[in-house]
């Protein structure tokens, strides 16, 4: 059955004054899994967003549900964002209305008219309205991004060819997290240079359509990746992100994304150099292996790349970690007694879910699923205790929220804390079933890793200086970053 044309009007009017109820929840849903979910979030705009006017918003697709939730709620302008869905969930009764209601676009892929393809699309562009798409199609979990399909590309010149006097702006977006499948890490949000459809590439597409739909999808392929971290390969990937840990411990969000691309291009094989053996993304590689069979990090060993390893000052540290952490014990534990169902399953679907883009995912549905009925129930033990008065029913619906704010302000720390001790522990053991004659291997492979630490730190500031006197843009970036006297 045909849709008349004023329907998705009506909800992308209602969307994009903000208006409809059904967005505002899931706004406010995102913005909520956005919170509970990443322990920092960092927006960069390149330029500022225009607060009106038709815009596409082009970004990678990393993390399944995430990356809407982030765009939603990270959005300058706080303008609400439109999305593409398959016609075919339109025509399901109750799931059409709350789509519609949403400000989701249907697309029908089965058409072979443009016109009719692309027919709401152009409706809510025609009112100014915001429409974020994944050009890559699909979720994914690779070194690089995948190839960007032409559908936007289309889209914008069908809406030019129809709105030749009204300016249209591609917004690529970079959405880059530290640790996707884990909770509590960061992600980074890039809104990058904004890329101008003009009168001029309408005329070229019109000259020639094919060419010149391929040439603004390279130009938002470009725009995006400039905002993301891209590697060859992985051991690429995994070579630089030791050598980041290595050289600076902690790097600032800000800079994370071209201190992580900068290494990449530096540890890169060149075309004539690719089948050459590299020592020091070699030895970089058995580093970070050396470190996941020891589960320990590179900042769990950073204290002793200029002291030796002793009995006691593993014991020293070990209790000193435990110390702080046991002072802050009676602080946190009664949000982890409260919380640990949602923990445990989390730790579930990180273990069995097939796809690591899925993870996240996962988190959130069980966070939810056990987590509004955990809440509810803890907020009618509340009111029963409190004789189900009128003041009992607003302090158990005042206590609720306070306790998941309180103890998301102090999860954190307190984690991190935990996982000082642990390591503190691992190295202590280590140490101590060498000292004994149990085990010495565990030992060696500790003193091991802190030496190959020591060589690759020297050999990459080496490396970077020599790359920078050379000319190389991405080595001189990073070594500003590298004290004089090191």
């Amino acid at each position: 059955m045909s849709r008349s044309p004023q329907q998705p009007i009506s909800s992308t009017r209602s969307a994009e004054s903000d208006d409809s109820r059904i967005y505002q929840a899931l706004k406010y849903l995102s913005r909520l899994a956005v919170w509970v979910y990443f322990r920092h979030v960092h927006v960069i705009s390149r330029k500022p967003i225009s607060p009106t006017g038709p815009l596409l918003i082009a970004a990678n697709h990393m993390n399944m549900v995430l990356d809407p939730a982030v765009l939603i709620a990270t959005f300058p302008q706080k303008r609400p964002c439109h999305f593409w869905a398959l016609a075919r969930f339109f025509k399901i009764p109750i799931a059409g209305k709350v789509l519609h209601a949403a400000g989701v676009l249907p697309v029908d892929t089965k058409t072979h008219s443009n016109a009719k393809l692309f027919e709401h699309t152009l409706q809510c562009l025609e009112h100014g309205g915001v429409i974020a798409l994944f050009p890559e199609g699909t979720s994914y979990t690779l070194p690089h991004h995948l190839p960007f399909k032409d559908g936007m590309s289309w889209a914008a010149f069908e809406f030019l060819s129809h709105q030749p006097d009204i300016p249209l702006t591609v917004i690529p977006v970079g959405i880059t997290y530290t640790t996707k499948n884990k909770w509590r890490s960061d992600v980074v949000v890039e809104y990058g240079e904004p890329i101008r459809v003009t009168s001029h590439d309408l005329e070229q597409f019109k000259l020639n359509p094919k060419p010149a739909v391929k040439d603004l999808t390279a130009k938002i392929a470009h725009g995006v990746e400039q905002g993301t971290i891209n590697s060859p390969d992985w051991d690429t990937l995994h070579a630089a992100a030791a050598a980041r840990f290595i050289l600076f411990d902690t790097t600032k969000l800000e800079d994370y994304v071209r201190v992580s691309q900068s290494l990449i291009h530096v540890l890169r094989p060149s075309e004539e150099n690719k089948d050459t053996p590299n020592e020091l993304k070699d030895r970089l590689l058995t580093f970070s292996k050396n470190l996941r069979l020891l589960r320990l990090s590179p900042q769990d060993i950073s204290m002793y790349e200029k002291q030796e390893i002793t009995l006691s000052r593993a014991v020293v540290r070990l209790a000193s970690t435990w110390t702080a952490l046991a002072v802050q014990i009676p602080l946190f534990l009664p949000g982890i007694m409260i919380n640990w169902p949602i923990y445990l399953f989390g730790r579930l679907a990180e273990r069995y879910e097939q796809y690591t883009e899925s993870v996240a995912q996962s988190k959130l549905v069980f966070s939810v699923v056990i987590g509004v009925p955990l809440y509810i129930t803890l907020s009618y033990q509340v009111w029963k205790y409190l004789d189900y008065t009128l003041m009992g029913l607003l302090l158990a619906m005042l206590l609720i929220p306070l306790l998941a704010w309180y103890h998301m302000a102090l999860v954190d720390k307190r984690y991190d804390m935990l996982k000082q001790v642990v390591a503190s522990w691992r190295i202590c053991v280590a140490v101590i079933s060498g000292a004994i004659g149990l085990d010495a291997l565990p030992r060696q492979e500790l003193e091991d890793a802190v030496h190959l630490r020591r060589w690759c730190r020297a050999q990459m500031i080496e490396e970077l200086r020599t790359k920078a006197k050379m000319g190389d843009s991405h080595a001189q970036y990073l070594a500003q970053f590298i004290p004089d006297q090191q």
